[in-house]
């Protein structure tokens, strides 16, 4: 056994918490989590071989709370191995995955669940706003800014009907964030894609665990609470980001292809045809965007400049 874990508590919500060198955030996320106003959770905590203080703190936090379950990993699986990793030690009713740099209202859990408790859905989230984080160059202290009209950009929205309407809803609004919505657990892991090693190597993957879970049922938007989703003010590269994500040369080039390719295994032919207009018009900006950086990755090299990836 390669890795180490402390504490494990049977609760109604599983809360899993992936985390890779999160020593700036750890703490005040689980914190925020603590501070909920409903309380009966667990918090699975998976350390995929952080080399910061993120082991030391986790530590010290499941010493405190005893919901906090921490398993630290001596090498680095990649981020997909370690959602799958949280997501398998749920034995709760309720399943929601947290990111460190994102923000709930104190009501997220209790809110979401009743929701759940008391209609047919499979998942239910807040409202989304984006916000950033400005950091005081004197003192370091960062700052939550909330971006105005964040919802116009990036926003949640019910998802509900036929499932052929269903698809073709979430095709053209692509709502990332719902993936961090609270869902019945049986349903999450019927549509966990990272059960699989061979789909750790496609973009997006948990863009399709959404499509996939919506066969069992619809998604709601609780307007009573609300979930933060912190973005980047930096421009940054998506193949260097992808890189980070230990894919291969052939998965950036070919990454919508691959999508569409499961797409049409998955959903069969008839939905494949109906949303084709959708597939081919995410592949052709996908490959403007990464033949758009190889370019500017050419006049680097030309130029002598310093490489980006």
């Amino acid at each position: 056994m390669n890795f180490t874990e402390v504490g494990l508590n049977q609760k109604k919500v599983s809360i899993g918490l992936p985390v890779f060198n999160e020593e700036k955030l750890i703490r005040k996320k689980l914190e925020s989590i603590l501070s909920q106003t409903f309380q009966d959770f667990t918090i699975v905590i998976s350390d995929n071989g952080s080399t910061d203080q993120t082991r030391k703190i986790c530590e010290e936090m499941s010493k405190i709370d005893d919901r906090i379950t921490f398993s630290h990993h001596k090498e680095n699986k990649g981020p997909y191995w370690n959602y799958n990793f949280v997501l398998n030690k749920a034995e709760t009713e309720y399943f929601v995955m947290a990111a460190p740099d994102d923000i709930w209202s104190e009501n997220f859990l209790e809110s979401n669940i009743n929701i759940l408790e008391k209609c047919k859905v499979v998942g239910s989230i807040g409202e989304c706003s984006l916000f950033n984080r400005i950091i005081d160059s004197n003192t370091h202290k960062s700052e939550i800014n909330i971006l105005k009209n964040s919802r116009k950009y990036q926003y949640v929205h019910p998802v509900k009907g036929e499932l052929k309407e269903k698809i073709k809803f979430y095709l053209d609004y692509q709502m990332g964030s719902q993936f961090y919505s609270i869902f019945r657990t049986k349903d999450i892991k019927f549509a966990n894609f990272y059960r699989n090693k061979a789909n750790y190597g496609m973009w997006q993957s948990d863009f399709a665990a959404i499509l996939k879970i919506l066969k069992r049922g619809d998604l709601h938007v609780d307007l009573e609470s609300f979930f933060y989703k912190e973005v980047s003010t930096k421009s940054h590269s998506t193949i260097k980001y992808m890189k980070i994500f230990n894919f291969s040369i052939s998965e950036i080039l070919f990454s919508k292809a691959i999508f569409s390719v499961w797409f049409f295994k998955e959903f069969g032919t008839k939905l494949f045809l109906k949303n084709f207009g959708v597939l081919l018009r995410s592949n052709f900006l996908w490959g403007r965007t990464i033949f758009g950086e190889m370019l500017r990755m050419c006049k680097r090299i030309i130029y002598g400049q310093e490489k980006y990836w």
